[in-house]
């Protein structure tokens, strides 16, 4: 499955931290309905390429929406949209 680029969203030299914009992104997917309750999101690997970013800034942004009760991480199955 190839993902969209996104890597043009994120700004790398402005103040804003990178994971943080991705962290909106997402949540505006999310919020649009873009990303449905239950849905699945590409993996951390997946995401980083799409975005152009590390591996390390996804799971920052994945770990502060599911602090938030955005997304639920299920080991050895993915990373969820919460219902």
């Amino acid at each position: 499955m190839a993902l969209q680029d996104r890597s043009d969203r994120i700004d790398h030299v402005g103040p804003d931290l990178v994971w943080r914009q991705v962290a909106e992104d997402v949540e505006s997917d999310i919020s649009s309905g873009a990303l449905a309750p239950g849905a699945k999101l590409a993996t951390e690997l997946e995401m980083a390429g799409q975005y152009g970013v590390s591996r390390v800034t996804v799971r920052r942004a994945v770990k502060d929406l599911a602090e938030r009760g955005l997304l639920v991480v299920v080991h050895g199955r993915g990373t969820f949209v919460t219902r």
